[in-house]
């Protein structure tokens, strides 16, 4: 295929991604649940540094509303992101709307509202600020800075 068409193509996917994790295609949502899994699984940056989906060897870009990686479930100091991987979590921050952001393998990810109900029990605050005990390590939660400006894989 044409290089210059395939650009094209990937720069006009028509893919979003809504800040409650939910996929959108050219105004509609996607609501089947393995093509919904297939595209939370291929979330990665582009060489460009901006989010992208991959089915297969394809790949296009990906409107991102807020965060591209979502937390669904925290087991100790892991979290489950909808993806199906595991990560450690490295930092907690709390944005717009009290929403919750968990940093895993260096990038921003939101918590699901159960992910984030899931840490009822183990917030607490401790004189100005909050803080989340997980499995013997407490996170102190700082002010999330939102999304995050371009950057390639790696940077």
């Amino acid at each position: 295929m044409d290089l210059a068409l395939l650009e094209k193509l990937r720069e006009n996917s028509g893919l979003r991604l809504d800040r409650e994790g939910r996929f959108w295609h050219r105004g509609g949502p996607i609501e089947h649940a393995r093509t919904v899994a297939v595209l939370h699984q291929g979330i990665h940056r582009a060489p460009d540094g901006r989010w992208a989906t991959r089915i297969g060897k394809e790949w296009g870009y990906l409107d991102v509303e807020d965060a591209a990686l979502f937390v669904r479930r925290i087991d100790g100091r892991r979290a489950q992101l909808a993806s199906g991987d595991w990560a450690e979590i490295e930092s907690l921050s709390i944005g717009a709307d009290d929403a919750l952001y968990a940093r895993v393998r260096g990038e921003r990810a939101r918590l699901t509202r159960t992910a984030q109900l899931s840490l009822a029990d183990a917030l607490r605050q401790d004189g100005n600020r909050y803080v989340v005990d997980l499995a013997g390590k407490t996170y102190t939660v700082a002010e999330d800075g939102g999304p995050e400006p371009l950057r390639p894989p790696g940077a």
